[in-house]
């Protein structure tokens, strides 16, 4: 069962005698944040359901736009805000004295999770029965990793083993696998689980701002930069820090990420400081990073760090069988967002089934979610999936995007420069001559 987790803003080494009281709590999973920006991402990252935050006041108004968009994208959460720390504090004190069972229970109805039959072991979140392993039962508790394929099981009776090590792991397939379900089941399966899960797509932040995102930097290091900030490896201390498609980082930074895998310490931008760091480190990569270190564009030494065990996320056409249960499972998904309850007809699962993916698991979530909201009848029926085209069907004024449409060149140009830079993405944008950041994007849009 998912423990109730709040994400608080404040001073972790201030918070006294309630430090004992919550790690250890079952049913409830406290993280705390230095910054509104910190806690933005831990609510995405660790699934919260509340924060607990004091605004900065009218002369920090850059708080404000960082809470609406998190209210925006994350509308399961509840927040609460205080006048002063002394108003945080006292709420904090008074779940401390509850009895654990009901401290949930102060925000959310709690229900009794339904004991298991002696008869059958309990099923885990995934619904695969618990592996044993070093003679405790271990379940996955992380409802993202779907499949009762082959690939999976093994990959399954797999991470339950590495998972407690603590050793870096370096995983590798083609985008839109699950890697990031991957990594964060590896942490929910650590020792690491009750602390933060960072997760950071390399591709997706600009170079030069990439430093600071990462290793963070002192007050007034650059222009702009009015305040210090301790930087995602540093805010993901005691935890796991997932490093996305980290062969787009630039070598320069490499060398720093390896400095610090080393040293086990971070220095940030402009500070004479060094911080010292206890995270383990999964990365990903969507591309061959033996090949780039022979090309010169990954470092060797860094490579043999991250790969001390490599994973291979299989695509979703190696594991077919698994399909209906991922369908399914999206499905679920959509009705809690306030979709339809449409079931998926035996056809359009055979076409489901039928089909290549190239686009992996991101790209059948896409279709399905389409598929519901454009399906008219009871079910969603295989005219719905619109899988011919896959993601380049869109509706525009009423006109569907076919082969002479924009959209599906653009598709087919970003393809044939992917295969030529055998999937590097910084060489792939040079090719097409846009930047790195638009062909994330568009990535993103055709879930390739």
């Amino acid at each position: 069962m998912k423990k109730f987790t709040i994400v608080i803003v404040g001073d972790r080494d201030k918070r006294g005698s309630l430090q004992a009281s919550f790690i250890d709590r079952p049913r409830m999973k406290m993280i705390w944040a230095k910054t509104l920006a910190d806690a933005e991402f831990l609510v995405e990252s660790e699934d919260a359901d509340l924060l607990l935050a004091v605004p900065g006041g009218a002369d920090d108004l850059e708080e404000f736009p960082v809470l609406r968009r998190l209210l925006n994208q994350h509308r399961q959460v509840r927040v609460m805000l205080f006048g002063d720390q002394s108003e945080l504090q006292a709420t904090l004190a008074g779940i401390e004295v509850l009895d654990p069972e009901k401290q949930a229970g102060l925000f959310f109805p709690v229900t009794a999770p339904e004991p298991a039959s002696p008869k059958r072991p309990a099923l885990s979140a995934t619904g695969a029965a618990p592996v044993q392993a070093g003679g405790s039962d271990v379940e996955f508790n992380y409802a993202g990793l779907i499949g009762e394929s082959p690939d999976i099981t093994r990959l399954k009776k797999l991470l339950v083993k590495i998972a407690p090590t603590g050793t870096t792991i370096l995983l590798q397939g083609e985008s839109g696998t699950g890697k990031e379900v991957i990594a964060r089941a590896i942490h929910h399966q650590s020792s690491r689980s009750n602390e933060v899960f960072i997760p950071v797509d390399c591709a997706a932040i600009s170079e030069n701002i990439i430093e600071s995102e990462l290793f963070g930097h002192a007050k007034g290091a650059f222009t702009g930069a009015d305040r210090a900030t301790p930087g995602l490896i540093r805010t993901a201390d005691k935890g796991t820090l997932f490093l996305d498609e980290i062969g787009e980082l630039p070598l320069q930074m490499q060398a720093k990420l390896l400095r610090t895998l080393q040293e086990r310490a971070v220095k940030p931008v402009g500070d004479i400081r060094i911080y010292p760091v206890d995270i383990r480190i999964v990365a990903a990569t969507n591309c061959n990073l033996a090949e780039a270190v022979k090309k010169g564009t990954f470092r060797q030494d860094l490579y043999y760090r991250l790969n001390a065990i490599t994973i291979y996320a299989p695509p979703l056409r190696e594991r077919r069988q698994d399909i209906p249960l991922l369908s399914n499972h999206f499905l679920k998904r959509l009705l809690k967002e306030g979709y339809p309850d449409k079931p998926i007809s035996s056809r359009a699962m055979d076409e489901l089934c039928a089909y290549d993916w190239p686009g992996n698991i991101r790209e059948l979530e896409n279709v399905i979610r389409r598929a519901v909201t454009l399906s008219v009848g009871p079910e969603v029926d295989a005219e719905s999936l619109a899988i011919d085209f896959g993601p380049d069907l869109e509706m525009e004024n009423g006109v569907d995007e076919k082969l002479g449409s924009v959209a599906y060149h653009e598709k087919e140009a970003i393809l044939k420069a992917l295969s030529r830079s055998n999937g590097n993405r910084r060489a792939a944008a040079e090719l097409l001559d846009i930047s790195e950041a638009t062909l994330y994007r568009r990535l993103k849009m055709y879930s390739l």
